[in-house]
Protein backbone atom coordinates (compact mmCIF):
# COMPACT_ATOMS: atom_id res chain seq x y z
CA UNK A 1 0.00 0.00 0.00
CA UNK A 2 1.29 3.41 -0.89
CA UNK A 3 0.17 6.50 0.97
CA UNK A 4 0.79 10.19 0.44
CA UNK A 5 0.50 11.84 3.86
CA UNK A 6 2.08 15.12 2.71
CA UNK A 7 -0.24 15.54 -0.26
CA UNK A 8 2.65 16.55 -2.53
CA UNK A 9 2.51 15.20 -6.10
CA UNK A 10 4.56 12.02 -6.57
CA UNK A 11 5.40 11.76 -2.86
CA UNK A 12 3.87 8.34 -2.22
CA UNK A 13 5.66 5.86 0.04
CA UNK A 14 4.89 2.57 1.73
CA UNK A 15 3.10 2.31 5.03
CA UNK A 16 5.51 1.49 7.83
CA UNK A 17 4.43 -1.99 8.88
CA UNK A 18 6.01 -1.73 12.32
CA UNK A 19 3.62 1.11 13.12
CA UNK A 20 0.68 -0.79 11.66
CA UNK A 21 1.51 -3.95 13.58
CA UNK A 22 1.83 -1.93 16.81
CA UNK A 23 -1.58 -0.38 16.12
CA UNK A 24 -3.03 -3.85 15.62
CA UNK A 25 -1.67 -5.06 18.95
CA UNK A 26 -3.08 -1.98 20.71
CA UNK A 27 -6.49 -2.59 19.11
CA UNK A 28 -6.28 -6.27 19.98
CA UNK A 29 -5.35 -5.57 23.62
CA UNK A 30 -7.73 -2.69 24.26
CA UNK A 31 -10.46 -3.81 21.84
CA UNK A 32 -13.71 -2.05 21.26
CA UNK A 33 -17.27 -2.91 22.02
CA UNK A 34 -19.85 -4.75 19.97
CA UNK A 35 -18.67 -6.44 16.78
CA UNK A 36 -15.05 -5.26 17.28
CA UNK A 37 -14.81 -7.21 20.55
CA UNK A 38 -16.21 -10.51 19.25
CA UNK A 39 -13.95 -13.49 19.93
CA UNK A 40 -14.27 -14.66 16.31
CA UNK A 41 -13.03 -11.31 15.03
CA UNK A 42 -10.14 -11.21 17.52
CA UNK A 43 -9.09 -14.70 16.41
CA UNK A 44 -9.54 -13.99 12.68
CA UNK A 45 -8.07 -10.50 12.28
CA UNK A 46 -4.38 -10.88 13.32
CA UNK A 47 -3.62 -13.77 10.94
CA UNK A 48 -5.23 -11.86 8.07
CA UNK A 49 -3.14 -8.79 8.83
CA UNK A 50 -0.02 -10.98 9.03
CA UNK A 51 -0.84 -12.59 5.66
CA UNK A 52 -1.37 -9.12 4.15
CA UNK A 53 1.91 -7.95 5.69
CA UNK A 54 3.80 -10.96 4.28
CA UNK A 55 2.22 -10.43 0.86
CA UNK A 56 3.28 -6.79 0.89
CA UNK A 57 6.86 -7.74 1.79
CA UNK A 58 6.96 -10.35 -0.99
CA UNK A 59 5.80 -7.82 -3.58
CA UNK A 60 8.26 -5.27 -2.25
CA UNK A 61 11.17 -7.71 -2.52
CA UNK A 62 10.09 -8.84 -6.00
CA UNK A 63 10.11 -5.23 -7.17
CA UNK A 64 13.73 -4.93 -5.97
CA UNK A 65 12.90 -2.50 -3.20
CA UNK A 66 15.28 -3.97 -0.67
CA UNK A 67 14.68 -1.35 2.02
CA UNK A 68 11.87 -1.81 4.50
CA UNK A 69 9.07 0.64 3.99
CA UNK A 70 9.51 3.81 5.95
CA UNK A 71 10.12 7.41 4.95
CA UNK A 72 13.09 7.53 2.60
CA UNK A 73 14.31 9.85 -0.10
CA UNK A 74 12.21 9.98 -3.26
CA UNK A 75 12.54 6.70 -5.15
CA UNK A 76 13.95 6.61 -8.67
CA UNK A 77 11.72 3.98 -10.27
CA UNK A 78 13.53 3.94 -13.65
CA UNK A 79 15.76 0.99 -12.68
CA UNK A 80 12.83 -1.04 -11.34
CA UNK A 81 10.70 -0.33 -14.42
CA UNK A 82 13.59 -1.22 -16.75
CA UNK A 83 14.05 -4.59 -14.99
CA UNK A 84 10.29 -5.28 -15.07
CA UNK A 85 10.10 -4.35 -18.76
CA UNK A 86 13.03 -6.65 -19.58
CA UNK A 87 11.38 -9.50 -17.66
CA UNK A 88 8.06 -8.94 -19.44
CA UNK A 89 9.81 -8.91 -22.83
CA UNK A 90 11.65 -12.16 -22.05
CA UNK A 91 8.51 -13.93 -20.82
CA UNK A 92 6.30 -12.47 -23.57
CA UNK A 93 3.83 -11.31 -20.96
CA UNK A 94 1.44 -9.62 -23.41
CA UNK A 95 1.57 -12.04 -26.36
CA UNK A 96 -1.41 -14.25 -27.05
CA UNK A 97 -0.52 -17.91 -27.54
CA UNK A 98 -3.22 -19.94 -29.27
CA UNK A 99 -4.10 -23.12 -27.43
CA UNK A 100 -2.28 -21.97 -24.29
CA UNK A 101 -4.07 -23.10 -21.14
CA UNK A 102 -3.82 -21.48 -17.75
CA UNK A 103 -2.89 -23.38 -14.63
CA UNK A 104 -5.32 -21.42 -12.51
CA UNK A 105 -9.03 -20.82 -12.74
CA UNK A 106 -10.07 -17.59 -11.10
CA UNK A 107 -13.77 -17.72 -10.24
CA UNK A 108 -15.85 -14.62 -10.83
CA UNK A 109 -16.90 -13.96 -7.24
CA UNK A 110 -18.91 -10.91 -8.24
CA UNK A 111 -21.23 -13.07 -10.34
CA UNK A 112 -21.46 -15.65 -7.54
CA UNK A 113 -22.36 -12.92 -5.06
CA UNK A 114 -25.01 -11.46 -7.34
CA UNK A 115 -26.46 -14.93 -7.92
CA UNK A 116 -26.56 -15.62 -4.18
CA UNK A 117 -28.12 -12.21 -3.51
CA UNK A 118 -30.84 -12.65 -6.12
CA UNK A 119 -31.53 -16.17 -4.88
CA UNK A 120 -32.43 -14.90 -1.39
CA UNK A 121 -34.32 -11.74 -2.38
Amino acid sequence: ILVNPTGKPGNFHGVDWCVELYNLFIKFKNGGVGSNKMVERIILEPPLVQVYHNTHLTVEKNLLQSHLTSKHADTDMRKIFAILLKDMEINLAHNIKLGHKTRYVIPNLLDKGIAAYTLYT
